[in-house]
């Protein structure tokens, strides 16, 4: 398949496109400028902001499914008040541009990430981490999180977007199972989670779970 990885700089991301030219997918990563970005020479790398509806179009144009692992980044990430260093509506522009882009480039599946708490899925999280998320920046990116979420619900396109507890930095361990409790020293590496996206992505079948949290 040829794939186009969005965030691909991100922690998630990085290991998406590892996996992917891995696993010997013709891969197309978009990268914002200024980030440092060492990628494999068979890797198609687009420079650009995924907010300019052009760099999303010439990104699209030729690929099987878009996998996005784009989030709201804050200035101090281990500090849930810190200011944003991200459009506080950033997946939700991006998603509503892309809805109209893949039925005009004839791609129908999309895989994405958001965080387990996003939407109905906070009344299973933890009492602790639900009252921080909150009452935190954390709030900000969970509403973005779940206007993509909501943009992708009203078209009849084949998507699914994982929710992923608390993200660890790490390789794929091949322990992960979709979960109903997002507890409190719940953990997940991104390799973990991107693998679970990859394996996703190319599945033979349309999604019925369009939205698993995993841990």
């Amino acid at each position: 398949m040829k794939l186009l990885i969005l965030g691909a700089s991100g922690g998630c991301g990085r290991w998406l496109v590892k996996l992917a030219a891995e696993r010997g997918h013709t891969v197309r990563a978009v990268v914002r400028p200024e980030t440092p970005f060492e990628t494999p020479q068979e890797i198609e790398l687009i420079r650009g902001n995924v907010l300019d509806k052009k760099v999303l179009e010439e990104g699209i144009s030729g690929c099987d499914v878009v996998i996005s692992a784009l989030g709201i980044k804050r200035e101090k990430p281990w500090n849930p008040w810190s200011d944003l260093a991200s459009p506080e509506d950033l997946t939700t522009r991006v998603a509503k541009m892309l809805v109209k882009l893949m039925p005009q480039n004839n791609i129908a599946r999309f895989v994405g990430i958001t965080a387990a708490g996003v939407r109905e899925s906070i009344h299973s999280v933890n009492p602790v981490l639900r009252w921080l998320i909150l009452n935190s920046n954390i709030r900000v990116a969970y509403k973005d999180l779940a206007n993509m979420e909501s943009t992708f619900e009203k078209t009849p396109l084949d998507w699914m977007v994982v929710r992923p507890v608390t993200l660890k930095d790490g390789a794929p361990t091949g322990k992960v199972e979709m979960i109903n409790h997002y507890g409190l020293t719940k953990s997940i590496t991104r390799g973990d989670v991107a693998k679970w996206m990859l394996d996703s992505a190319e599945q033979p079948v349309p999604f019925s779970a369009k939205t698993p949290m995993i841990g």
